[in-house]
């Protein structure tokens, strides 16, 4: 029954009244003040040199970790993981996963060397798992729940105000350890990608993106060899592009 009617819901624009799911977890309060400017669509943050390819570093070699053990690694590193920021973080659906998938993916950036990789996480029926060191340049998907990426939001935080690893990996453990369960009706994939992004943004602020397609947020999306969804399969093809060849989203 809540997938049927997932299939004709579409949500609000984003700063005009999202539902604040995190808001029971007591997670520790927010840093500062949101403040938000919108980016028109197609828009683009200034450009510069920078790498495709996972840096060599704690980054480099592939990893699917729980989230707490990601955070226990970036613990037992901290002075290593402490130099590096995250840019951007992005709520993406899956357009072609089992039940729409939605997940989280960010670039984090050393700020010396201004090398950039991509960190993915998501909930899934088996756990909370983040996905780091995958050669997004390849095209490939680290598995099925990442197939069609198709982008719904986009955080990019300011300079001065940018997320830690320490910070990141210590709240994506946190919402894990306070709701553990995937569950169907609530605490699923969706739950959890709308959980990070509000808190991120609570707590960081930012330029808020909203991609052409953020209504479909939390919605299921019948895709079938007959059920082509021949546009949203374009743009999600066309992002799929983009991160390859780019690390800012």
């Amino acid at each position: 029954m809540l997938l049927i009617l997932r299939l004709f819901y579409q949500a609000s624009s984003f700063d005009k009244g999202e539902n604040r799911s995190w808001g029971d977890l007591n997670i520790k309060p927010p840093l500062g003040n949101s403040s938000i400017s919108r980016i028109h669509h197609g828009s683009y943050m200034k450009s510069f040199r920078q790498s495709l390819e996972p840096s060599p570093n704690f980054f480099a070699a592939y990893e699917r970790l729980s989230t707490t053990d990601w955070r226990d690694k970036a613990l037992s590193h901290s002075e290593q993981f402490s130099t590096y920021r995250v840019i951007s973080m992005t709520w993406v659906k899956a357009l072609a996963s089992p039940f729409s998938h939605e997940f989280i993916q960010f670039i984090v950036e050393h700020p010396t060397t201004y090398e950039r990789t991509r960190v993915a996480v998501g909930r899934e029926e088996t756990g909370d798992w983040v996905i780091s060191g995958w050669n997004w340049a390849s095209g490939d998907p680290p598995s099925h729940h990442y197939t069609l990426p198709l982008p719904l939001l986009s955080l990019i935080f300011h300079k001065s105000n940018r997320p830690d690893i320490g910070s990141i990996s210590h709240l994506l453990a946190k919402v894990t350890e306070k709701k553990p369960q995937y569950n169907l009706i609530r605490e699923m994939c969706w739950w959890y990608a709308e959980t990070i992004f509000e808190e991120m943004n609570s707590r960081y602020g930012g330029s808020l993106k909203e991609w052409e397609w953020s209504e479909y947020r939390y919605s299921f999306i019948v895709k079938t060899a007959i059920l082509k969804r021949k546009v949203l399969t374009e743009h999600a093809e066309a992002f799929r592009v983009q991160i390859a060849n780019e690390m800012q989203y």
